[in-house]
C-alpha cells in the first residue's frame, strides 16, 4: 500500500510540471514512508511514496518495461503477481525486482486497457505509454483502494489523496453543492462525486484512458452480473456452505502473502472471527490480533474479542478507549481528512491502527461480509417496512407513537429505542429511498430546513437520490434483497467503509485486506439463492452454517453491533458545548453554506434530551472540520455556480 501521484500534460518536458508532483507526492508521506520515486518522462511525471511490504530491499517505484517505454505507478498489492510473473517471463519479459507491481507495465504490453482483467488485488494504478502517448488509470473491484482526478485546460492530475490534488497550484477549490448534498444524504461522497467540484474519483471496478485530451471511462467488472438466477450453483445449502468456506480460505491465504508481519483487526464478530480461524488454521498459533474496548461499560465488547482470541491461541492485544482518547482520536483524524466522512467510528478505527503499527505492517479485516452475505439488519428491516407501508396511515401513526412512549431516546448505546427512530424515519418510503434515509443523516426534507438559500438555488432540479437510483439503472437483479445488496456493495462499501479503512489506517501507515472481496468469492456468493442470505430474519444465514465448525456457538448468536463510540454521551458530557462555539450563529452564518437555526436546533434538541441527532451532528463537524482544514478555521465557503460535471460521469 502506497500514494502515488501525477500529471500528464501537453509539453514534452515541464519543470512546473515536475515540481508540482513533487509537492503532491509530499503530502502522501504518511502513505509510503519507506521510500519514493519520481518519474520525469516525455509529456508526463510521475511521484510515488512506497510502504514496503514485499522486496523489502528492492527500489521504488515508478516501474519501466524493458525499452522503457510504458511506466507504471500502483498503490495497492496485486495478490496473483507470482503467477503473472511466471506467465510474463516464459513470453520473455524481464523483471527487475520482486515487488507485485512490477508485473503492471509488462502485462500491459500483452493485454493493454485489458489487463485489469487479469488482476487480482486491491489497486489504483497509473500507467504511462510513452509511444501512444497514452494514460491508464485503473481502480479494482471493489474500491478499496483511492485515486482521483482533475482535467484542466492542458493536463491530467490525478493522486491517491484529494489532499495531493488540492496541493497542485492549478486546481480550483469550490465546494460543489450537489456533491455537498450526496454527502449530507448519505455520509460519504458517492464516487464519481466528491467535495470540490470538477475533482471526481475514479469509480470502482473502472479503467480511465486518456488520449490527446480525450477522456474514456469504462467499467471493467460488475458484481450485478453474477447475481443471475440461471448462473451454476450448488445443488443443496450444505454443498453451497462448504464452498463458501473453502473460497475463503483461499482468499486469506492469497491475502497473507507478505515479507512483513500480518495481523487481524478483532472484534469478535462472525467476520474478523472467521477470518482468524483461517488464518490460525494456516499459520498456527500466535497469529497476531488487535482489538479496541472502552472504559465505557455499555460499549465494551472487548470480552468477545478477548475470548475469541482465546479459542484460536491468538496473541492479543487490546486498546483501551475513553473519552479523552476518542478526542485526542478526533483531533488527530480531524487534521488529516482528506474528504469529509460521516461516520465517528474512523476515530477508534484510526487509534486501533496506530496501536497495532507498533507490531505489524499489514492488517487483515472483516469489510465486505455484510454486503456480500446480507449482514446489516436493514435487511430484515426492509421486509418488516414493506408490510408496515401496506396498513392505513392511521394504523401507522398509531404504532409509530406507542413504540415512541414505550421506548423513549436514551441518549446511550445503539438499543432498541435508537433502532425504532430509525426504523420509523423511512419505513412509509419506497425501498430505494427508505433504504438510504436509514443509512444516511439528511434525507430530502431536513435537508431543506438545513441549506442556506444559496445552496437550495443551485440544488433546484437535482434528484437527492439520483446517485443510488443512477447504481441500479439498467441492471437486472433478481428481487429486492439482490438490489439493497448490490447498492451497498457499490455505495456504502466502496464509500464509507473502505474509504474509512483507508484512511484510518494509511495515516498510521499501516496496510489493510479485506479477504471477503476477493472477487472470484464475491461473484460465487452473489449467485447464491437470497433466501440462503437472509432467511427469514436470520441475517447472513449461509455464512453461519458455512464456519460453524469453526467459531464459537457464542459468537455466531451474536447480535450484529457496529464499530460504535460513545459519542451521543460525549457530546453531552463537554463536546456537546464545543460544537455551541463552533456551530455559533456568527460562524454558521459565516460559512454560507447552512442556516443557523437548522443546525442550532439540532444541537439543541440533542442536549436537552428530546432527541438523539447523533448521527447529523458528527456528518456536520466532519464536513466543518474538513472545510478549516481546506479553506482556512471560519472561512465562508465558496461554492460552485452553474452545471456541475460530476454526475455525469456514471453515466
Amino acid at each position: 500500500m502506497c500514494g502515488l501521484a501525477g500529471m500528464v500534460g501537453r509539453l514534452p518536458r515541464d519543470p512546473t510540471r515536475d515540481e508540482a508532483v513533487r509537492r503532491m507526492t509530499a503530502t502522501l508521506v504518511h502513505r509510503g514512508p519507506d521510500g519514493e520515486g519520481f518519474a520525469s518522462l516525455d509529456g508526463c511525471t510521475l511521484g510515488f511514496r512506497r510502504l514496503a511490504i514485499v522486496d523489502l530491499a528492492a527500489a521504488s517505484p515508478p516501474f519501466p518495461n524493458e525499452d522503457r517505454t510504458v511506466w507504471t505507478v500502483c498503490n495497492g498489492e496485486i495478490y496473483n503477481s507470482a503467477e503473472l510473473e511466471e506467465r510474463l517471463k516464459s513470453r520473455g519479459h524481464r523483471f527487475r525486482t520482486g515487488v507485485d507491481t512490477e508485473v503492471l507495465p509488462h502485462l500491459y504490453e500483452e493485454h493493454g486497457p485489458d489487463l485489469v482483467d487479469h488482476l487480482d488485488g486491491m489497486f489504483a494504478f497509473a500507467i504511462w505509454d510513452a509511444r501512444s502517448r497514452t494514460l491508464l488509470l485503473g481502480r479494482d473491484r471493489a474500491g478499496e483502494k483511492p485515486l482521483f482526478y482533475w482535467q484542466g485546460p492542458d493536463e491530467i492530475v490525478f493522486a491517491s489523496e484529494l489532499r495531493a490534488l488540492l496541493a497542485h497550484p492549478a486546481v480550483p477549490r469550490e465546494v460543489d453543492p450537489v456533491a455537498l448534498r450526496r454527502y449530507l444524504l448519505h455520509d460519504f461522497f458517492p464516487a464519481p462525486w466528491t467535495p470540490i467540484r470538477d475533482i471526481l474519483k475514479l469509480p470502482a471496478a473502472h479503467v480511465l484512458v486518456v488520449r490527446d485530451g480525450k477522456l474514456t471511462l469504462r467499467r471493467y467488472w460488475d458484481l450485478a452480473e453474477h447475481f443471475r438466477p440461471e448462473s451454476p450453483r450448488p445443488a443443496s445449502i450444505a454443498d453451497a456452505a462448504r464452498e463458501v468456506d473453502e473460497r475463503i480460505a483461499l482468499a486469506v491465504r492469497r491475502r497473507k502473502r507478505a515479507d512483513v508481519p500480518v495481523g487481524v483487526f478483532l472484534s469478535g464478530g462472525i467476520d474478523s472471527s472467521t477470518i482468524l480461524s483461517h488464518l490460525a488454521e494456516q499459520n498456527g498459533p500466535g497469529v497476531p490480533v488487535f482489538a479496541v474496548g472502552h472504559k465505557e461499560p455499555s460499549f465494551d465488547e472487548a470480552r468477545f474479542a478477548r475470548e475469541t482470541a482465546r479459542y484460536f491461541r491468538a496473541d492479543y492485544h487490546e486498546l483501551a478507549l475513553d473519552e479523552s482518547d476518542l478526542d485526542d482520536g478526533l483531533r488527530r483524524v480531524a487534521a488529516e481528512f482528506d474528504e469529509p466522512l460521516g461516520d465517528a467510528s474512523i476515530i477508534p478505527t484510526h487509534l486501533l491502527s496506530a496501536f497495532s503499527r507498533r507490531t505489524i505492517k499489514v492488517v487483515l479485516s472483516g469489510e465486505g461480509a455484510d454486503e456480500l452475505f446480507a449482514g446489516y439488519p436493514t435487511y430484515a428491516g426492509d421486509r418488516l417496512a414493506e408490510a408496515y407501508r401496506a396498513l392505513p396511515s392511521l394504523a401507522r401513526r398509531a404504532i409509530e407513537a406507542t413504540a415512541r412512549n414505550l421506548f423513549p431516546a436514551s441518549m446511550g448505546n445503539v438499543g432498541l429505542d435508537y433502532l425504532l427512530s430509525r426504523f420509523f424515519s423511512g419505513a412509509a418510503l419506497p425501498r430505494l429511498e427508505r433504504h438510504h434515509t436509514w443509512f444516511g443523516s439528511f434525507p430530502p426534507e431536513r435537508q431543506a430546513r438545513l441549506f442556506a438559500p444559496r445552496v437550495l438555488d443551485a440544488l433546484l432540479g437535482d434528484d437527492p437520490f439520483a446517485s443510488a437510483r443512477q447504481r441500479l439503472a439498467g441492471k437486472t437483479l433478481p428481487g429486492g434483497l439482490s438490489e439493497l445488496l448490490y447498492t451497498d456493495f457499490t455505495m456504502y462499501l466502496q464509500d464509507d467503509l473502505l474509504t474509512k479503512v483507508d484512511r484510518a489506517t494509511m495515516l498510521a501507515s499501516l496496510e489493510a485486506r479485506a479477504p471477503f472481496l476477493d472477487h472470484e468469492l464475491a461473484e460465487f456468493v452473489a449467485g447464491l439463492p437470497a433466501r440462503w442470505k437472509l432467511d427469514g430474519f436470520t441475517t447472513k444465514a449461509i455464512l453461519r452454517r458455512a464456519v460453524r465448525h469453526r467459531i464459537p456457538s457464542d459468537i455466531l448468536k451474536r447480535r450484529k453491533r457496529g464499530f460504535n463510540i460513545p459519542f451521543s454521551r460525549w457530546l453531552l458530557r463537554g463536546l456537546g458545548e464545543r460544537l455551541r462555539e463552533r456551530f455559533s450563529e456568527e460562524r454558521v452564518r459565516a460559512r454560507g453554506l447552512f442556516l443557523p437555526e437548522g443546525v442550532g436546533s439540532l444541537l439543541d434538541e440533542h442536549l436537552a434530551r428530546r432527541a438523539d441527532h447523533r448521527k447529523p451532528l458528527f456528518t456536520l463537524l466532519a464536513f466543518d472540520l474538513w472545510c478549516d482544514r481546506t479553506f482556512g478555521e471560519g472561512a465562508r465557503i465558496p461554492l460552485a455556480e452553474g452545471k456541475t460535471v460530476s454526475g455525469t460521469v456514471l453515466a
